[in-house]
């Protein structure tokens, strides 16, 4: 009977153990999210128990550790939102979902959440990755250097610089990075290469994603007319239409010399006619000897 007892007594306690063990091993899922830039995201964690309690904390990577530093959801103090609220939190029995209001470059990283409930407790990382918009860069040149512009954009994008033939030139040129609006930079990069009538085409390519070698290009050519590039050489001003009053001395000008023409002919006709009587003038008989006397 002692026996049964003690078999007894130990089938509940590692009946007991074993409920504590799923308990504390419940999991959660939490997904990753891309979304674009000034959009609204959001972040959810899941499981099967109720969710009582959350902490959620921004993180530089959810792979880094020790970069989980700043806590942005804290059930247990009533943190439900963040940032004048701008961030927050909804509870919907098991799932819970993070809320972000017009995602910044800033808001991009992974997110470390803490779920308590009914069933246990679960930790898990979630990343926000940000589409950033991806604006066709401008391309400058006043005659002693080029100049591309990136206005806004990931701090991670690059720009290289590339000749006609393909060469690399991106190491003879410096780059500027600004802040912008909603943690996004503007980037300006000088080319410090003097172009030349003889170089074929000078390209800033801005790379937005170093993995997929997204891109966009700019060139300016100076051997071709193509649309979107503009010539090194500079193009004669246009012709300033002439005035009214400007073109009556021209219309003047004709008509002055038709008449210097007829009248030069009218004088040269009448010479012409004076001459004969001038020259045949008739000559009198010298008087006779009897007329003298």
């Amino acid at each position: 009977m002692g026996s049964l007892q003690k078999t007894a007594v130990c089938l509940l306690f590692l009946s007991v153990f074993s409920s504590a063990s799923n308990d504390s091993f419940v999991t959660f899922i939490c997904s990753d999210v891309k979304t674009e830039y000034n959009k609204t995201a959001t972040i959810s964690c899941f499981g099967k128990n109720k969710i009582t309690n959350v902490i959620v904390k921004r993180c530089e990577n959810c792979n880094k550790q020790n970069s989980c530093l700043e806590t942005i959801i804290n059930t247990w103090r009533g943190n439900n939102s963040s940032e004048k609220g701008r961030i927050w939190l909804v509870l919907q029995h098991n799932v819970s979902e993070v809320h972000i209001q017009e995602v910044k470059a800033t808001d991009q990283g992974g997110y470390q959440w803490h779920i308590y409930s009914d069933g246990g407790e679960d930790t898990g990382c979630a990343t926000l990755e940000i589409a950033a918009p991806e604006i066709e860069p401008s391309l400058t040149w006043n005659g002693r250097k080029l100049t591309c512009l990136s206005p806004r954009g990931h701090p991670q994008r690059q720009i290289h610089w590339f000749d006609g033939h393909g060469n690399n030139l991106t190491g003879s040129a410096s780059l500027v990075s600004e802040e912008a609006e909603g943690g996004l930079t503007s980037l300006t990069s000088t080319l410090h290469e003097t172009p030349t009538l003889t170089a074929s085409k000078y390209c800033c390519a801005v790379l937005y994603d170093v993995h997929t070698k997204r891109n966009k290009t700019k060139c300016l050519s100076a051997d071709k007319a193509v649309t979107d590039y503009p010539h090194f050489t500079s193009t004669p001003d246009p012709e300033i239409p002439k005035t009214k009053k400007e073109h009556v001395p021209i219309i003047l000008v004709p008509i002055v010399l038709v008449l210097c023409c007829f009248a030069a002919v009218l004088y040269y006709r009448h010479r012409q006619r004076a001459k004969p009587k001038g020259i045949f003038r008739p000559i009198k008989d010298p008087p006779s000897n009897s007329e003298t006397t």
